[in-house]
């Protein structure tokens, strides 16, 4: 067996000559010899082209060390990718703040028309399909989630993915909710629930967490 520093080696040339599927098979076997290997996992996203595995690799990786600024940097870039693709903007909220969050994605409910122009902006349908292959991504993350905090922060993500597609296809958006995002939704809502009910009446959190819990009910309607 080839040590997991020389194929670590391997992999970096191979992603220095852009030789990308070289580096995802090489960066496979890392993995398997040593799936706490955090570097690995993140290489290995680098090297990988469907948003939904890149994003598994992404969150194996935070999971391992999840104060590791390349790894976060790299998260957020998959987002801004995916809002770029949907809105023409990079969506640079930060989900772990949860009172930005609320804000931000009220912001993106709105009616779709420029404020200075005042022309309607059309909603493209096909653009929910890239978004719920990142809710899909982001489901398997909540699921896997051990940690309330991740649930949350995780769980806040989703919600704001789907309330995305849905101003796209909202009958395709919500049946997916329904269906294929139903257990991460629900693990969510029940992690929000014990946080309130551990929570002091006077905490500034409260309303907060009130607010994003309802947001994930009214998405299992």
């Amino acid at each position: 067996m080839i040590p997991e520093s020389e194929l670590m080696a391997q992999a970096r040339r191979a992603r220095s000559e852009g030789r990308l599927d070289d580096m995802q098979s090489i960066l496979v076997n890392v993995v398997v010899q040593e799936p706490n290997n955090d570097e690995a996992w993140l290489m290995l996203a680098e090297a990988i082209r469907d948003p939904e595995k890149k994003l598994e690799c992404l969150e194996r990786a935070r999971r391992i060390d999840p104060r590791n600024p390349a790894t976060l940097r790299a998260i957020k870039s998959l987002r801004d990718e995916i809002a770029q693709a949907a809105f023409g903007t990079a969506d640079t909220q930060d989900a772990d703040n949860d009172d930005v969050a609320v804000a931000s994605t009220d912001s993106m409910a709105a009616p779709t028309t420029s404020p200075e122009a005042g022309v309607e902006i059309p909603i493209q349908p096909d653009l929910a399909g890239p978004l719920l292959s990142y809710a899909k991504a982001l489901a398997k993350s909540v699921m896997l989630s051990v940690e309330p905090t991740a649930t949350r922060a995780l769980g806040l993500e989703l919600v704001q993915v789907i309330e995305q597609a849905m101003r796209h296809d909202n009958v395709r958006a919500r049946r997916w909710a329904h269906s294929g995002g139903k257990d991460a939704l629900v693990k969510y809502e029940k992690t929000l629930s014990t946080l309130l009910s551990n929570l002091p009446q006077q905490d500034p959190q409260l309303g907060p967490l009130r607010q994003a819990r309802q947001r994930a009910l009214a998405l299992l309607k």
